[in-house]
């Protein structure tokens, strides 16, 4: 006789087959989260890993202190594949997206504190960007930026080349995110870095947190000051609900990003989030003088599962072309199978690593931490005299942490495209190793 959870996924098997295929898709999806624990009741018990950032001993090798300052260096290394079924009708608005796999990121870290009275962060990043890469093009600047403590009641400053400070997605490092990419709708509105200033600062032990920044990068782009736009961020984040250490907590947040144009145009467009693949929803460059992105998230954790969202309206001051409103947004869910939970980054408001609670290792066992994960995105860059598309996309993903430097990860997207006057469907698979220290 079948399994109890088992019976049942066959029965409303049945009863789904009358549905539509992407009703049926995102169903089986939550199928899989909500009856996962049954699977995580058949796992060892687990062993003791290494608390969150805590070193371990191939770890140690890795950082540097004295009494002027301290420096710890780390690398990383994403290897992506990706294989597009599109039908006709999406070949003819995109064209035809060839397998490929590339080094989605390669990228070199240092960071640490110079021990002034009050001491100084200093965090720099490089991304090698491949051997095909373009003439003097090879390596670029991540990060580099240092964040100077003003006083206890204002918080520190960062200043340099950095995140903007706006979205979780963002805000969260990409290899600790769930999937393998951010939603479209994060890639369409709000740029992942630029060069300027970010007031920061926690309260109530990082229940309740805020940053307002200032950025503009013209000097890196051979541009005039006012030819570049300059940008502003904003973003308050608060735990209404904050317990058992972490493992229980509810974060809301919301923030504002003010761009201004980049001579006397502007331009949005996002990728069906997958790197390998071109733009498929574009606006092209159009004559506007600012847009402002207001986003509001929702995050919350209960011991293994995670459920998170977001949304965003992005109204652009641009007469000519009827003042077009884009917006977007994502919904989401993740579930460890193997017990485990992320932290919550209390400095700025965002969740971040978790360690796996039973390492993989030959000698020993354990089946490192395992995670499924579903997510539905959508992004409208359609309003007004614009036509820049609109994109759906429903996400199903599995995870392996073998320990806390490996990654072994593969997506399944089912997409809807709707841009030239045509609907066009698309499925993407995509596999990624991941390693670093």
């Amino acid at each position: 006789m079948p399994h109890a959870p088992l019976a049942r996924s066959l029965r409303i098997d049945g009863a789904m087959s009358g549905l539509p295929q992407r009703a049926r898709c995102a169903l089986t999806m939550a199928m899989l989260v909500a009856n996962s624990t049954v699977m995580a009741q058949a796992l060892p018990t687990p062993v003791a890993a290494p608390a969150p950032g805590q070193e371990t001993a191939e770890e140690k090798w890795l950082s540097f202190s004295n009494r002027a300052f301290s420096a710890r260096w780390g690398w990383m290394i994403l290897l992506d594949g990706l294989n597009m079924t599109q039908d006709a009708a999406n070949q003819s608005q995109v064209g035809h997206v060839a397998a490929k796999g590339e080094p989605r990121a390669d990228r070199l870290f240092l960071g640490g504190l110079v021990n002034f009275r009050q001491p100084w962060k200093y965090n720099i990043g490089v991304n090698f960007n491949g051997l095909d890469s373009d003439p003097g093009k090879k390596f670029s600047w991540m990060d580099l930026a240092v964040d100077i403590p003003l006083s206890s009641w204002l918080g520190s400053v960062n200043v340099g080349r950095q995140k903007v400070g706006v979205s979780q997605e963002w805000m969260l490092p990409g290899a600790d995110w769930i999937f393998m990419e951010r939603s479209g709708m994060a890639n369409a509105f709000v740029p992942q870095r630029n060069i300027g200033l970010r007031l920061h600062r926690s309260l109530n032990h990082g229940r309740f947190t805020y940053s307002a920044g200032a950025f503009n990068d013209w000097f890196t782009q051979g541009r005039s000051l006012e030819a570049n736009g300059t940008h502003y961020s904003g973003r308050v984040s608060y735990l209404p609900v904050d317990r058992n250490q972490g493992e229980t907590l509810v974060s809301i947040a919301t923030a504002v990003y003010y761009k201004q144009d980049v001579e006397g145009t502007l331009q949005f467009r996002s990728r069906p989030e997958a790197n390998q693949a071109p733009y498929f929803v574009d606006t092209g460059a159009f004559a506007a003088s600012h847009s402002t992105t207001s986003q509001f998230e929702v995050m919350a954790i209960s011991g293994p599962t995670q459920v998170f969202g977001e949304w965003a309206f992005t109204p652009v001051d641009a007469p000519t072309v009827g003042n077009p409103l884009f917006q977007g947004g994502f919904a989401g869910i993740s579930h460890f199978l193997t017990g485990e939970h992320r932290s919550f980054n209390r400095d700025d408001g965002y969740y971040g690593r978790f360690e796996p609670r039973s390492p993989f290792n030959f000698r020993h066992g354990g089946p490192g931490a395992w995670e499924l994960s579903a997510r539905y995105a959508y992004t409208d860059l359609t309003d007004a005299a614009i036509t820049g598309g609109t994109m759906a996309r429903a996400t199903g993903a599995i995870s392996w942490y073998p320990t806390r430097h490996w990654r072994f990860e593969f997506n399944y997207g089912y997409g809807v495209l709707d841009r030239d006057n045509a609907r066009g469907h698309f499925n993407a698979f995509q596999a990624r190793i991941q390693v670093g220290f």
